[in-house]
Parts: C-alpha cells; sequence; structure tokens
C-alpha cells in the first residue's frame, strides 16, 4: 500500500539529522578554488539526476532513485515523488560538488551539498534522498563516499515506512524468493548456512542446493578487500546479513560483490 509523499523537511531538520551524520567538512568546502567543483541547476531528471546551467549532467553517487520512465520501460512506483523532492533540494542553489568523477557514460558522478546562501551550511542531497525514503543506498567499488552514514539513515527510514519503504516493490527480499527479482536491484536480508571458498573464490550459501539457492559470490581480488575491513568471510556462517546489488542468475540467483560496504553484518 502506498504512502503520500510528505513535506520536505526544514532545513533545521535536514542540518541536525544529515550533516550531523557527514564525515567532516566537505572537501569541496576546504578547497581555495571551487569554480570546477560548483554549478547551478538547469533541469532535473530524475530522483538521482540533472544538468547544470553549463550543460553538464550530475549523477548523485552512491544512491538509487526510483527509475522514471523511458522509452518503452515503466516508471518504478514513486518516481515522480522522487524528482520532485531532489527538485526542492536543488532548484535555485548553489551546488558543491564531493569525490566528483565522470562515469562510463560521462556523466559526473559526485556526493551533492546544496547551498541556499553563502553564510549558511550546506544540505547534503544524498543523506537528505535517503533520510526522506526516496533513494536507497546503492554503493559500488568505486563510489561509496559516506556509505556508513547513508546506511543508517537509510536504516531510520525504512523503520518508520517512510517514502518508497512504504512500497512492497522496495522493500527488502527474502534469499528464498530472491529468484523472482533477477534483473534488477535489490537488498537481500538472510541468514548464511554455509560459507565456502572453492579455488579462491568465496561463496556464502542461503540454502542447501547451491545448484538453486540464492548465493554470494566474492572473487579472490575482491576478497582481499573484505579482509581489509575487518571481515571474516569464511567465518559467517549462521551470520544474518543484509546485502545488496544486482541480482544475477547462475545456478540459481547470484548477488556478486566487490566491496565490502554493500555487505551489512546484521549480528
Amino acid at each position: 500500500m502506498g504512502m503520500q509523499s510528505k513535506p520536505l523537511m526544514s532545513r533545521r531538520a535536514l542540518l541536525g539529522g544529515v550533516m550531523a551524520l557527514a564525515s567532516g567538512v566537505p572537501a569541496w568546502a576546504k578547497k581555495k578554488k571551487t569554480a570546477l567543483l560548483s554549478g547551478h541547476v538547469a533541469r532535473v531528471i530524475s530522483g538521482q539526476s540533472f544538468t547544470l546551467q553549463d550543460g553538464r549532467t550530475v549523477r548523485l553517487g552512491g544512491i538509487d532513485a526510483p527509475r522514471m520512465a523511458y522509452q518503452d520501460i515503466h516508471a518504478e512506483p514513486l518516481a515522480k515523488a522522487a524528482r520532485n523532492t531532489l527538485t526542492r533540494l536543488v532548484q535555485g542553489r548553489v551546488l558543491h560538488f564531493e569525490s566528483a568523477a565522470p562515469d562510463r557514460y560521462g556523466r559526473l558522478k559526485a556526493q551533492v551539498y546544496a547551498q541556499a546562501d553563502p553564510g549558511e551550511d550546506p544540505v547534503w542531497v544524498q543523506g537528505a534522498m535517503v533520510q526522506q525514503g526516496y533513494a536507497r543506498v546503492h554503493t559500488w567499488r568505486d563510489d561509496k563516499t559516506h556509505a556508513a552514514a547513508l546506511l543508517r539513515l537509510e536504516q531510520s527510514a525504512r523503520a518508520a515506512r517512510r517514502g518508497l519503504w512504504a512500497e512492497d516493490y522496495y522493500a527488502v527480499r527474502d534469499p528464498q524468493t530472491i529468484a523472482a527479482s533477477v534483473g534488477s536491484f535489490q537488498i537481500v536480508q538472510g541468514r548464511i548456512v554455509d560459507a565456502a571458498i572453492v579455488r579462491k573464490r568465496v561463496y556464502l550459501n542461503f540454502g542447501s542446493d547451491w545448484r538453486e539457492d540464492f548465493t554470494i559470490s566474492i572473487a579472490p581480488k575482491d576478497a582481499r578487500r573484505f579482509e581489509r575491513a575487518g571481515i571474516n568471510l569464511a567465518g559467517l556462517s549462521g551470520v544474518l546479513v543484509r546485502a545488496r546489488g544486482l541480482i544475477r542468475t547462475l545456478n540459481g540467483p547470484v548477488l556478486y560483490l566487490d566491496h565490502p560496504e554493500a555487505l551489512e553484518i546484521l549480528e
């Protein structure tokens, strides 16, 4: 059952709830010359992208907002509400970009901070989108800035059933039913039945039949990133976890993880 969009939070609430979780002063604020790291929005495309007046397209890093309709692809639930929320956050404000880098489509992927007036503290746009329930956390190996803070904000929004978390479409999935979601970005939560290492590749199995049950697969080079993060993958048998990413299929549904921020250990 859907949920009506709530009005944008007050600036004070956003600054208290969002900026308090940001990891220190954003990088752009430490630079003397910010001309190349700033801009004004011309048009908001979706809940996670917009064009600037200078022609650049910006994609909000670290999050996934509901997809707008495109050609023969239908819009996802609350896509317009997410776009409207992003519009309220960025329209008419000076935008500053942190950890900015081009993605494979030529867009500028970055953490974005919106500043209404020069003397005011900026609002962290990704944090506000996640906090209000109009985006899920979606990190990548090269795009995981402030992942821990975003995950905390997402947990709060999910517990309060804000925005998209009131929609069954975005519910956290069960490993036993995830096969129906192959080909889409999903968040899966369940208990690992067995953690196995075969030819140095790690398999986190969520059922007794690896040919059919959901599995998380981690390549040897990527497993080292988990080790450096203090995660003992071989010791996760019986542990409750939450993982996110694109669901694929190979001997049943599989999720390939290449960075530890995409795996939450819940106990």
